[in-house]
């Protein structure tokens, strides 16, 4: 799998897997991650999440991402880093019987990188660089 560029980590943008309307851990929860804009529990929404090992490689994870009872993301029940490698919605589920949904997040990147990327390659894109003087690189 070494033609993948992951460059997207999967995690709350918060940083903490909690529930929403308390500061405890989403225990046994779920998180799902699609396409933006979509609802990513919907299978034809979802796109590819890896787990980034700690050689670098990656290896592709089934959905949901299950989370553990400390709030972690587990991948075979060990904590593990998952990436992706585009912006990408996320919604996080309460755990157990009554399953709840605590989070959607429609795009979790302001800018997805390769959309940055192709908006500096085009003729107004120095006007998007500011300077120190405050004027931009294309002034």
């Amino acid at each position: 799998m070494s033609d993948i560029t992951a460059n997207v980590v999967v995690s709350m943008p918060s940083q903490l897997f909690t529930m929403a309307r308390s500061f405890k851990a989403v225990a046994n929860g779920k998180i799902y991650i699609g396409q933006i804009d979509t609802d990513p529990t919907n299978p034809a929404n979802q796109i590819q999440v890896y787990v980034e090992n700690e050689d670098g490689s990656h290896v592709p994870v089934s959905q949901p991402i299950i989370i553990n009872a400390a709030g972690y993301p587990v991948y075979n029940g060990q904590i593990a880093k998952f990436v992706t490698v585009q912006g990408h919605s996320m919604a996080v589920y309460s755990g157990g019987s009554s399953s709840v949904q605590q989070f959607y997040f429609p795009n979790v990147l302001k800018y997805d990188p390769d959309q940055f990327k192709q908006l500096l390659s085009t003729d107004d894109g120095a006007a998007l660089v500011g300077t120190t003087s405050g004027l931009t690189v294309q002034e």
